[in-house]
């Protein structure tokens, strides 16, 4: 393939998925690591995708609605993932019932816990599960069903009719783009229903999202912004969503 081709389908593939990992671009692409990273710092340069930590994303925030793999998702303002993470844990108390949804700010959320006593979670995500498994005096439920591949989550009948007997005291979740008009939105019917009765179940829903959610686009509706009780959000969000969010009454924490 020649270079000019190669780079026309890394610039494709990133605007197709939004965010890819650095591993994502080498199977697509079927090219070395060394390859990847001198591509993304060549296509970076020209100014046809923004290099970020261990991937590439699109320069049009707005280019697509599909969506990104875990890993990619991962990578995507980690630190202010953490932050969120350690402000959400404020929110937690020994003895506790909680739902962790899926998603790679819960997870920040997840490393977190040992740190609180006598905790009952529930949760459908193979990753967080393995996370507090070790924890002594946590009781953990892990929610069965279908696997989503690549994020290893469970959805589907089983894990809907399971899910559907729990009531916890709080959820902690995320989405994968929220409109301050349109609501919460998902990229895959795989796990709306998962999502929403997590909602329905709680007593207190919490949703723990970085900014670029706001940027970002998705088909599925989740629910609207009257299911949230509580969004906490790095400080980066462009200030007039937030006075936005605040007038529509909604309880918004900055970090």
């Amino acid at each position: 393939m020649l270079r000019a081709e190669r780079y026309q389908q890394i610039v494709d593939f990133v605007n197709k998925k939004g965010i890819v990992a650095l591993e994502d671009l080498m199977e697509e692409v079927r090219i070395s690591k060394a390859t990847a990273r001198r591509d993304i710092n060549d296509l970076s340069a020209q100014n046809l995708l923004i290099k970020i930590r261990g991937g590439a994303k699109s320069c049009n925030v707005e280019a697509t609605s599909a969506e990104p793999s875990f890993v990619a998702k991962s990578l995507v303002n980690s630190e202010e993932k953490q932050r969120i993470a350690l402000a959400a844990l404020e929110y937690i108390h020994d003895g506790d019932k909680l739902m962790l949804d899926s998603g790679t700010t819960v997870l920040e959320l997840a490393k977190l816990l040992k740190s609180k006593s006598h905790l009952t979670v529930v949760t459908n995500d193979i990753r967080i599960a393995a996370e507090l498994q070790d924890i002594p005096d946590l009781s953990l439920l892990l929610i069965g069903g279908m696997i989503r591949k690549g994020f290893c989550s469970s959805y589907g009948f089983f894990a809907e009719t399971m899910l559907g007997n729990i009531t916890v005291s709080k959820l902690f979740f995320s989405v994968d783009a929220i409109d301050p008009e349109m609501g919460l939105k998902s990229y895959t019917m795989d796990d709306l229903n998962i999502k929403k009765i997590g909602i329905a179940n709680a007593s207190e829903r919490i949703l723990l999202c970085d900014h670029s959610k706001f940027q970002s686009r998705a088909m599925f509706s989740i629910a609207g912004l009257d299911a949230i009780d509580t969004i906490i959000v790095g400080n980066e969000l462009e200030e007039s969503i937030a006075q936005k969010l605040s007038h529509m009454g909604k309880k918004l924490l900055l970090v």
